[in-house]
């Protein structure tokens, strides 16, 4: 769990205040946070995880040699039993994922039971392949 009193509900605030750029400068400071990702993605509120996804792909690009800690929080989440929270998953691997995750992703666009599922993953797969 992050740092200090950090958590995944506070870092949920501060995406429903629009606070993205406090976000990417926190978990700029603190790797620890990367561990957070998974939860907020998985988060039962809209809100929580588009922000979520919008934090993922500004630290894509803002803190790349991170991008294995973004990879590792978002992997299991290829495995919930919530075909969007799949989907979700698969997209974000595919700004952040390299070839650990790219097996993952091509195994879900082969077999996942949700068509979209397959779709978003087989799409990731292929922004991998091209980095």
């Amino acid at each position: 769990m992050g740092s200090g009193n950090i958590t995944a509900a506070r870092l949920a605030e501060f995406l429903g205040r629009g606070l993205l750029d406090v976000l990417v400068d926190l978990f700029k400071t603190d790797a620890s946070l990367y561990e957070l990702l998974g939860e907020l993605l998985a988060s039962p509120e809209l809100g929580v995880r588009l922000g979520a996804s919008a934090l993922v792909e500004e630290l894509a690009v803002s803190d790349p040699d991170r991008r294995p800690l973004a990879a590792g929080a978002l992997r299991p989440l290829l495995a919930a039993n919530d075909p969007v929270q799949r989907g979700d998953a698969a997209w974000l691997l595919g700004f952040v994922g390299g070839a650990g995750e790219l097996a993952a992703l091509e195994s879900l666009a082969a077999q996942d039971p949700n068509a979209d599922v397959r779709e978003t993953a087989a799409e990731a797969a292929g922004k991998i392949g091209e980095k």
